[in-house]
Formats: C-alpha cells, structure tokens, sequence
C-alpha cells in the first residue's frame, strides 16, 4: 500500500512527535486537534497542512480534507480513541488504515470495530516512548527512535494494513513488533504501567514521610530516575489504569509479593537472602536488552 499523507489527530507530545517524524520523513500531514492553539504552532512550523482543522469544528466542510489520508493515527486519551473514530468515520476513505497509540489494547481493538466504517482497517499501536512531560511543545522527530512499537491487529486484520504500518514504524526510526492485544496488555502492565503506580506511590510515601519539607532539596539521582514519570498527568492514566485494571491489580499483587519478600529478609537481619534478592533482580535486568531482535520479532 502506497502512503503518500498521514492523518495526527491529537497533537499532544506523541501525536506531536509522530507529526514531526512523518514530516521529516517527506509526507503529508494533516493535523487535527481540538485546540487551534496548537494548531496554528504546528502549521507555522510547516508541521502540518494549512488545512489541519478543530475536530470540534460546527464546520464540517473543512473535515473533507481526511478523505486524503491514507493513514490515520488517533493519538489521544485511551477512553477518547473510539469517540474519536465515530467522529471522523464519515470523512475516512475507503481502503484507508486507523490506528492508534493508546497504551492498553484490548477495549480498543474490541470496540472500535463497532464504529468502523467499511473498507477500512484498524491496526492497534503503542509506541513505547514518551516523557512526564505533555503538549505539543515538547515533542520531538526523534523520539520514537530506536524505541519498540508495538502493533496489535485482531485476526481479521489484512496482512496489508499491517504491513503498511510496520514500514511506516521504520521509517521513524521505531522498531515494530506484533502481539495480541491480550499479550501487549500484560505485558505493559508490568513494564509500563506497574512502573508508574510504583513511582506515583514512592513521592507519596516520600510525601507523607517529609515532616519538615526538605526532603526533595537533598535527594540524588536515584530518586529523580525513580520518580520522574510521577509528573506525568492524572487524567490520561485514569484511562489507562481502568482499561487494564486486571492486568495491573494483577503485578501491583505481584510486586507486593516481592516487596514483602525483600521486608522479611531486612527484618530478619538476613544479608544472604538481601544478596540473593538484589543479584537475581541484576541478573534479570542485565539482560533486559536482549529480549526483542531489532528486526522486529519478539
């Protein structure tokens, strides 16, 4: 499938991102946002067309503009990506490819093939990149670089909607991998979502422990590392953690575990059991880079 223009729609720090990535790539990009704002910045920059337009527009003529899109990414809140399709399913060609970059898949994949119009295919994705920080100012052309991106097509997926996505991913410097919705949710639960209710709660304990309020004027690298993405906002975690709340009560249930068996060993005095734990967690992350082929396969 030939991809001359690609369709953002939320130009936050991802949708942003891919913007400019897509651009620096040599294709059309058609911006759409709610805010004109932020799409008066993208347009300046030579970003995206000059008819990038308000989703929440009362003007519907200027919505004709996404019948060029051959792709179409829906960049926003995870409960907002099926609204968002139903919003634009009239403008969308025929043969066109939506996707997505929320960050659980299964609702997705299940409900947005209610609001599909047809001849037209949906391909879930999740680039696994991102900062704490949100908005269009702080995206960047290389932040998908050398970062996975996950692709999840459901079973009825044509091979080609895949295919055209997974060459798009490479051509913004990501490298693809495909699993089922089902695997991707476990599998961010625990290297994504897990690490940031783990950081949400240490600035939380942290906070309630700061009597005196000086505590962060002293911490050292090791906290910022730890807790930088506590920063990131409430709202789109919402989202994030009720659509996988199985999947992430599950490693939360985990994670105790490990903690309580970290507790134990400290309260005992014990320094083999505290040794053993520390080298089997080095033992594991050491290899952490070796567990995905850059050519994509998992």
């Amino acid at each position: 499938m030939s991809v001359s223009t690609v369709a953002v729609v939320g130009l936050g720090i991802i949708g942003g991102s891919l913007a400019r990535a897509f651009k620096a790539a040599g294709l059309e990009v058609l911006g759409i946002d709610s805010d004109d704002g932020t799409l008066s910045a993208a347009a300046s920059e030579g970003v995206v067309s000059e008819d990038s337009f308000n989703i929440n527009s009362a003007d519907e003529s200027s919505f004709r503009a996404l019948k060029r899109a051959d792709i179409i990414f829906i960049c926003t809140p995870v409960l907002s990506i099926v609204p968002v399709v139903k919003r634009l399913a009239p403008f969308i060609k025929r043969g066109a490819v939506v996707t997505d970059t929320g960050s659980t898949k299964r609702v997705v994949v299940n409900s947005v093939k209610e609001v599909l119009p047809e001849g037209v295919a949906f391909v879930g994705g999740h680039p696994m990149a991102g900062s704490q920080y949100s908005g269009y100012g702080f995206s960047r052309a290389d932040l998908f670089s050398k970062s996975p991106y996950i692709l999840t097509p459901a079973e009825e997926t044509p091979l080609e909607a895949v295919e055209t996505l997974k060459a798009l991913v490479f051509k913004i410097g990501a490298v693809p991998h495909i699993m089922t919705p089902e695997e991707h949710d476990g599998m961010a639960a625990a290297v994504s979502h897990l690490p940031q209710v783990i950081a949400t709660s240490l600035v939380n304990a942290v906070r309630e422990s700061d009597t005196s309020g000086e505590y962060l004027k002293l911490a050292g690298r090791g906290y910022k590392d730890t807790t930088r993405i506590a920063s990131s906002a409430a709202g789109i975690w919402i989202d994030i953690l009720l659509t996988n709340r199985d999947e992430v009560l599950n490693m939360i249930s985990i994670f105790k575990k490990q903690l309580g068996e970290l507790q134990r060993a400290i309260e005992a005095s014990s320094a083999p059991d505290i040794k053993r734990i520390f080298e089997r967690a080095r033992e594991y992350g050491n290899g952490r880079n070796e567990d995905f082929g850059c050519d994509g396969r998992r």
